[in-house]
């Protein structure tokens, strides 16, 4: 599945909310191909998350990501998003990705990061 519309629009960001959620290990390049998709359906990626190299969930292929006009996005088989990562993957790392940048906003002003829970929602505050 390709997540077009929920795009990562900072490469350095991905790799800090990536790195928060436990995949530390990724490889980057140019239009990579995906280990583990069809051979008709081959994929390619800018960041990939070697199944291998991820021992918790026993992925089906790699996790990518693929640059666009608009940012990265995610390329993960829809196996593995059912299965193994859970159907929420996409959006527990948009929630970390958008903790790390406001972790960068907070330390460029010189301020710290507070979170609160208001129902369902997390709300992160710079305060400085």
């Amino acid at each position: 599945m390709t997540f077009e519309s929920q795009s990562f629009a900072n490469g350095e960001l991905l790799l800090e909310a990536l790195s928060d959620i436990g995949f530390t290990t990724v490889t980057q390049g140019k239009d990579l191909p995906l280990d583990g998709w069809d051979k008709r359906s081959a994929r390619t990626a800018d960041i990939i998350i070697l199944r291998r190299d991820v021992k918790t969930h026993h992925l089906l292929a790699d996790i990518g990501f693929q640059r666009t006009s608009s940012g990265y996005v995610a390329v993960i088989d829809d196996m593995d998003l059912d299965h193994r990562l859970g159907k929420d993957f996409v959006v527990r790392l948009q929630n970390q990705y958008h903790e790390a940048a406001a972790r960068k906003m907070a330390k460029k002003l010189g301020g710290t990061l507070v979170k609160e829970r208001v129902g369902k929602k997390i709300k992160i505050r710079v305060k400085f």
